[in-house]
């Protein structure tokens, strides 16, 4: 069994590699994981993952969710399915490790490399933040295609660079790949929440639509889309006083990733 350390979310989680195909899977690990090998100062521990790549055709890739022994276990003999799995897994110790810690969104984020600015697009899963992401990504920093976190005594962002599901054909399959293959950019080390964008994909709007919410309905759009808000300190107050500092929370509704990407320069002060 080989024992590789992830980093992300400010967390550290050992992901146990083994099965019959367990090198093979060892070094898919190590290739979509490659933005989140190397050591994070103060990360706290998010436990173990299991990960056993057993051979073709065996059992199906569990729930990220089953455990045996207090760790998540993942198995399966189809790699694809089994690495979606692990990411899944991965995510939710990270979660689960910072719970009660930071402000969490189901968010892509992408930053200015120099200064840490940063602006995080809401949805729910599947509606659109990893193909933004994408699409901004090779311009501005990458910071994560799924959660963002937030610290709220001073707004500092904790980047999660996780592999991203990328549809491989028509089919819908996905190819867990990492940043550094699709040649996104790197954030740079100290990043803050400048701005939260609601987005929403509607293949009817020409142009995309922009407007203003103010922070009741700003609560309202964005509190569905956080994970373990209410374990944190007074967690609606802590929330408004974020949007507050923010200033206004925009919803812009978009066709394609290209027409939501001059907003986010907009709010990046880009030109």
């Amino acid at each position: 069994m080989t024992t590789l350390d992830v980093y992300g979310l400010g967390v550290r989680t050992h992901v146990h590699v083994g099965g019959e195909r367990a090198d093979e899977l060892a070094d898919a690990v190590r290739a979509a994981w490659s933005r989140c090998l190397e050591p994070t100062p103060g990360a706290i521990d998010g436990g173990v993952v299991r990960a056993e790549l057993l051979a073709e055709g065996e059992a199906r890739a569990g729930d990220p969710r089953n455990r045996d022994a207090g760790r998540a276990v993942v198995r399966g003999g189809d790699r694809l399915s089994l690495m979606q799995a692990l990411t899944q897994a991965v995510t939710a110790a990270n979660i689960a490790a910072q719970t009660g810690r930071l402000l969490m969104l189901h968010a892509g984020a992408v930053c200015d490399a120099a200064s840490g600015a940063t602006v995080g697009f809401v949805a729910p899963g599947g509606t659109g933040k990893t193909t933004l992401a994408r699409a901004l990504g090779g311009r501005w920093g990458y910071v994560t295609d799924e959660t963002l976190g937030v610290r709220l005594d001073d707004r500092g962002v904790v980047a999660y660079p996780k592999p991203l599901s990328v549809r491989l054909d028509e089919s819908g399959t996905k190819r867990e790949l990492s940043p550094d293959a699709l040649g996104l950019r790197r954030p740079g080390p100290e990043l803050w929440l400048r701005r939260l964008v609601l987005i929403r994909r509607d293949q009817s709007v020409r142009t995309p639509h922009v407007e203003e919410l103010g922070v009741v309905d700003a609560l309202v759009g964005l509190t569905p889309e956080t994970s373990a808000l209410g374990r944190l300190p007074r967690p609606l107050h802590a929330l408004a006083d974020l949007l507050d500092a923010l200033g206004p929370t925009l919803r812009v509704t978009y066709a394609e990733a290209s027409g939501a990407a001059p907003v986010v320069a907009d709010l990046m002060g880009a030109a």
